[in-house]
């Protein structure tokens, strides 16, 4: 997956903290700074192609058309994306060396088992 330059993530930001589809220039009266609806309209093109975001449907508002907008991706899946496994050893490991929570504990040795049991390892 590939990161979000500052226009896009915070029209993506906007996109997932709305309940509703967003068109262009709902998205312009959502962001704080002052940003051309024709900026908008591009960054939105390029997160259609990266597929990030889908056209949710077609409405007519005035004499126009617009198409409102959704996320593809979940917030978290965006940020999970950057967690590389060099990352995720090294919080599993702290947290098992800081934890006193010893339920916890027996919890991931049952998955490490479970997973070394797949791999044909015991």
């Amino acid at each position: 997956m590939k990161k979000l330059s500052k226009r896009e993530n915070q029209i993506m930001i906007a996109l997932w903290n709305s309940s509703v589809p967003l068109s262009a220039s709902a998205l312009k009266k959502n962001l704080d700074e002052d940003v051309s609806i024709y900026t908008i309209q591009q960054v939105l093109q390029k997160l259609l192609k990266k597929d990030y975001i889908k056209v949710d449907r077609i409405v007519q508002h005035e004499k126009a058309l617009m198409r409102e907008y959704v996320p593809v991706i979940s917030q978290v899946e965006y940020i999970t994306s950057f967690v590389n496994q060099k990352t995720s050893f090294e919080l599993a490991s702290n947290f098992i060396k800081e934890t006193d929570n010893l339920d916890a504990i027996i919890e991931l040795e049952k998955l490490i088992n479970i997973k070394l049991k797949e791999k044909g390892i015991k």
